[in-house]
């Protein structure tokens, strides 16, 4: 599993400790790439998991990484969709631009929609030499994400560093809060992870193991 994704499973095995229903939407596949078989619908510890069908590309190649994350979107969005309405969801930048699906719950079924940032796109592209800033689609994919954390219940920052570089996205400063990253699967995890639990409320956590 991803440190990520360990990081929302401690969320979520904390909050269905204090009672909340939490639904998580995942790949089917393993991060690692192992060929291990995973039921589609599972109970994991009080936590109801959804594993979605993605392609097998490889994701050592840029077009092979789009394509398995464009399935899992589709596959993603869909399964989002048929589920009764959440109160919240929560989604990772991990795979980019993830949280459209929990701006597209809080347009048709009134979710609150909350991004919790672990790198900050389309920037990231632009530092790894793969997008440059004047670049058509930066540009397009810098104003997606505008739109995404403007319209967000609340956005989650790893770090005061990203707390500032967010500040300019985000259209009401009270929206955006400061959450560490603990160690992922560690006791000493609990107060951060009650702490993301206050900014969070009860959640479905989106989250693509990739």
């Amino acid at each position: 599993m991803a440190a990520t994704g360990q990081l929302l499973a401690d969320l979520a095995g904390s909050l269905v400790e204090r009672g909340h229903d939490v639904h998580v939407i995942c790949s089917r596949h393993r991060y690692d790439g192992g060929n291990g078989a995973s039921a589609a619908v599972d109970n994991v510890d009080g936590v109801t998991v959804y594993r979605v069908f993605t392609t097998r590309f490889s994701r050592n190649t840029l077009p092979g990484r789009a394509i398995d994350y464009l399935s899992f979107f589709i596959s993603a969005t869909w399964r989002a969709l048929v589920l009764p309405k959440p109160d919240v969801c929560v989604s990772l930048t991990t795979p980019p631009f993830i949280s459209l699906i929990g701006l597209l719950l809080s347009k048709l079924k009134g979710t609150q929609n909350v991004i919790w940032v672990m790198d900050v796109y389309p920037e990231i592209a632009v530092a790894y030499e793969v997008l440059r800033k004047r670049a058509l689609l930066y540009r397009l994919l810098n104003r997606v994400n505008k739109t995404l954390y403007r319209n967000a219940a609340a956005v989650i920052s790893l770090g005061e560093t990203m707390t500032e570089r967010l500040q300019s996205l985000v259209a009401l400063p009270e929206k955006l809060h400061t959450v560490h990253n603990w160690v992922p699967g560690e006791n000493d995890y609990t107060e951060h992870s009650h702490r993301a639990q206050g900014e969070l409320g009860a959640a479905q956590i989106i989250d693509s193991k990739l």
